[in-house]
């Protein structure tokens, strides 16, 4: 790839103090600043951004969260049984696996 003919351009803007580091850049190592640019580029960590209802996600991990902080002062009362925090727990569990699917780069 490194014989590739360069046929696209692009324009860059660029702060003064950032034209100044990426020439300093360039002139120490001897390399094109597009060749410092592509370089840092093809080092980079690419992150994508989560699915559309990643956020819908969260909201609905908040609503549990908050439902299971009632179930604990309702049960710390002595006003809750059992299989109702059973089912609480069991959609976190749900909703923890999709976050851990989403976040590991898996999608939904």
């Amino acid at each position: 790839m490194a014989d590739a003919k360069k046929t696209k351009a692009m324009l860059l803007r660029l702060t003064p103090d950032e034209f100044a580091l990426l020439k300093e850049q360039s002139e120490r190592t001897g390399r094109s600043m597009s060749d410092v640019i592509r370089s840092a580029w093809k080092k980079m960590k690419i992150v994508e951004l989560p699915p559309a209802d990643f956020q819908e996600t969260v909201v609905q991990l908040r609503r549990i969260g908050s439902v299971l902080g009632q179930l604990t002062r309702a049960a710390n009362a002595g006003e809750v049984n059992i299989p109702e925090i059973k089912s609480v727990l069991s959609e976190i569990a749900v909703v923890d696996k999709r976050l851990t699917k989403i976040l590991s780069g898996g999608g939904l």
